[in-house]
């Protein structure tokens, strides 16, 4: 008998040795509610006094001392000590986390035991807290970059991050960011080729053109040529849209002048079968946008709706003014006055996972060579950057109606787009070094300006120009490529050649968006001409760069 309670007594000290090494807190409660066994990590975890720490003391004993230092909160300690004495009375298992004053946070799980009692395990979870502080801090952070990134990216990808940021975490948005800024650089690198492909074809083009030709079938088919050219640069300017900002000239817009212009226009272009309704309403406000691209935004809408309708049907085309006195979260605008511009349509609809992705630059359900999914993004941000929103909504085999809202214009209505398709002035011997990688556009370049009056002098990049210049002091003109292989691009030689040339005007040419031209040239006075561009618009653009006074600003030029 001896030998089994010394047995006993040493196996008890060994678990309350045991336990005395663990990193939780451990008491044990007899059915009477007094202290019987604990550990302990128990009585430090919970600062108790040693006094405390003996077999028999209450727990309302332990109850009252936290009450009264605050640990339960604001509040009568003796109700405190009552509630909490209630719910332990019921001997059923608990689990909850508490905050002490000093910031310590206790997980604290209690569980009955069959003999009578509970048993209770207090585990000190502050590091784990804040741990999970700083994981949400750290997301709110990614979240807060990944707003910053993508607002530099076109308004369409800024509307797709508001989105993604609505319903998706921050991990898929900084994935999706990434993605259309790889995007962006393609497209943006397959623009610039593209337009000097389209400016070699449409200068030459204009250069035959321009030429005796008796041979009207000739004549037709150059013109033919050209218009196929136009429309290769109009597909080159939705793909810098989509990589970047396009400058806007926004006026005050009518919808009754714009809608009777797109009448005939869209029933010419829609197919026999498409009852086309327009409607501006009645005293509609203007609106104030960029009248080329909100006309070019209904049509590409329109054209839409056509191919959704491959039977026919019913195509409405209208306008409404929309006071919003607060903001709207159907379609995430306001508040403010807008024209609503709405084009509906009764073809095959749209899916909702069709709708999610609509706007998503490259997206298309149409058959291969039919789309580029770049029409409903370039829609998408134009309306943006335009100040305004876009709300689709849509039912498979019902219908299509896409709305869009611009802000109201305060002002008079714009004045017409005038034909600035001039010839361009002779020159009067002036020398011009022209500086371009590409070697059928440096050449197209020095056939147009020595049938002008100019003399030119051609390199293929920086270094060779300034080899040129320093054997030629006379340069009148500098006109460079903006980006060129080699390590010297147009704007070093540009600054460079300004310092040893003081009196040499410059322009720069350049197949990205009209806005990074500016925004890389725009620290010096100079002429910026965008490719692709006619023999008639780089004589224009020659011309006003050489007479250009050294006070004026930044001039663009697009004649």
């Amino acid at each position: 008998m001896g030998s089994d309670r010394d047995s006993l007594l040493t196996r008890a000290i060994l678990t309350l040795d045991a336990l005395d090494h663990l990193d939780q807190g451990v008491s044990v409660f007899d059915q009477s509610l007094q202290l019987i066994s604990w550990n302990r990590y128990f009585t430090q975890m919970l600062e108790f006094p040693e006094e405390f720490a003996r077999i028999g003391t209450p727990l309302e004993t332990l109850f009252a001392y936290n009450a009264r230092r605050g640990d339960y909160g604001p509040g009568d300690p003796d109700q405190q000590v009552q509630e909490r004495m209630a719910l332990a009375r019921q001997f059923v298992p608990h689990h909850f986390e508490r905050t002490r004053p000093s910031g310590q946070v206790l997980e604290i799980r209690g569980t009955p035991l069959q003999s009578g009692g509970f048993v209770t395990i207090y585990t000190d979870i502050t590091d784990r807290k804040r741990a999970e502080q700083a994981l949400r801090n750290s997301h709110d952070l990614l979240e807060q970059r990944v707003t910053e990134r993508t607002t530099e990216l076109h308004q369409a990808n800024a509307a797709l991050r508001e989105e993604i940021a609505q319903h998706k975490n921050a991990q898929a948005a900084l994935l999706e960011s990434q993605k259309l800024n790889a995007l962006g650089q393609l497209t943006s690198g397959i623009a610039h080729d593209f337009n000097n492909l389209l400016t070699i074809i449409q200068g030459n083009l204009d250069l035959i053109g321009d030429s005796p030709q008796p041979n009207t079938a000739t004549r037709e088919s150059l013109r033919a040529a050209a218009s196929a050219s136009r429309r290769g640069a109009e597909l080159t300017r939705q793909l810098l849209d989509f990589s970047s900002h396009q400058t806007l000239s926004p006026a005050a817009v009518r919808p009754t002048r714009l809608f009777a212009d797109l009448d005939a226009m869209l029933k010419r272009t829609l197919s026999e079968t498409i009852e086309v309704e327009i409607t501006p309403g009645r005293n509609t406000w203007s609106t104030r946008a960029d009248p080329v691209r909100l006309e070019n935004a209904i049509v590409n809408l329109a054209l839409n709706a056509r191919d959704a309708m491959p039977q026919g049907g019913q195509l409405t085309i209208s306008a409404a003014n929309v006071s919003l006195k607060q903001y709207d979260e159907r379609i995430a605008l306001g508040p403010g006055d807008f024209v609503m511009y709405s084009i509906e349509d009764n073809g095959e609809g749209m899916s909702a996972a069709v709708i999610e992705r609509a706007f998503e630059p490259f997206f298309t359900t149409k058959g291969v060579g039919t789309g580029t999914g770049l029409g409903l993004s370039t829609v998408y941000g134009f309306v943006r950057q335009s100040g305004g929103q876009v709300h689709i909504t849509s039912r498979s085999g019902v219908g299509t109606r896409v709305e869009f809202y611009l802000p109201r214009a305060t002002g008079n209505e714009g004045e017409p787009l005038q034909d600035k398709s001039q010839d361009a002035p002779m020159g009067h011997g002036e020398r011009i070094l022209v500086v371009e990688n590409d070697q059928n556009v440096r050449g197209f370049i020095c056939r147009v300006l020595d049938d002008l009056g100019y003399q030119t002098l051609d390199a293929s990049g920086g270094q060779q120009a300034q080899e040129l210049a320093e054997r030629h002091r006379d340069l009148d003109l500098l006109l460079t490529d903006l980006l060129m292989p080699g390590g010297i691009d147009g704007e070093s030689l540009c600054r460079q050649l300004k310092k040893t040339h003081p009196h040499i005007q410059t322009l720069c040419i350049s197949g990205q968006s009209s806005d990074m031209i500016n925004s890389r040239s725009g620290h010096f006075p100079t002429t910026t001409l965008a490719k692709p561009f006619s023999a008639r618009q780089l004589g224009n653009a020659v011309h006003k760069a050489l007479n250009l006074s050294g006070t004026e600003s930044h001039q663009s030029d697009r004649t």
